[in-house]
């Protein structure tokens, strides 16, 4: 079986994207650290994460199984030969725009009958900072505040292309030792 470095498997989800989201600016870096590896993606607007998800899953080299506290081995064809991908996980982090995230905000405000505009003055990956005549209530209703994020992780602003990458990745499964094995080892 082939290792493949988490930097040479950073390679590989960059071309997946740019080839699946054309026109998407992404930033993809790898990281290595005792114990392991990954990948995080960062991008604004694009594509809703599911979709980004959908692209490279098939690039992780493990995963997690939290009810027994195991990290297992996910293995893979690539182009006809069996490999390892040498990022265990690979994190994704939409950013919004502020005028995006101003209409998502305005929208639920309407849907709950709220009168006074929104404005969002900064956007930052884990969420926004509000000004203006409502900035109390949003940041005291943690309800209303989740429904913007529900919303906003909804919308796409382009569509899934075929990637001759992804196509080139084929999922063998997992190790079989966690909890739903699908793979290789599974019995």
């Amino acid at each position: 079986m082939k290792y493949i470095s988490v930097v040479n498997t950073a390679k590989l989800v960059r071309a997946a994207l740019k080839e699946s989201f054309v026109g998407v600016k992404f930033s993809v870096t790898s990281d290595s650290y005792a114990g392991g590896a990954s990948i995080n993606i960062k991008y604004t607007n694009g594509p809703t994460e599911k979709q980004v998800k959908e692209v490279i899953s098939s690039f992780e080299g493990s995963y997690f199984d939290g009810m027994i506290d195991y990290k297992g081995s996910c293995y893979a064809n690539l182009n006809g030969e069996e490999v390892r991908f040498g990022a265990d996980f690979i994190f994704v982090n939409r950013k919004y725009s502020v005028e995006f995230l101003t209409k998502m905000a305005n929208q639920v405000a309407f849907s709950y009958q709220v009168k006074e505009a929104f404005e969002i003055v900064d956007s930052v990956y884990s969420g926004a900072y509000v000004k203006g005549c409502n900035q109390v209530y949003l940041q005291s209703n943690r309800y209303f505040a989740s429904q913007v994020a529900t919303e906003a992780s909804e919308v796409s602003f382009c569509e899934s292309q075929p990637s001759k990458t992804v196509a080139s990745v084929y999922s063998m499964g997992d190790d079989g030792y966690g909890q739903g094995c699908v793979g290789k080892l599974a019995a």
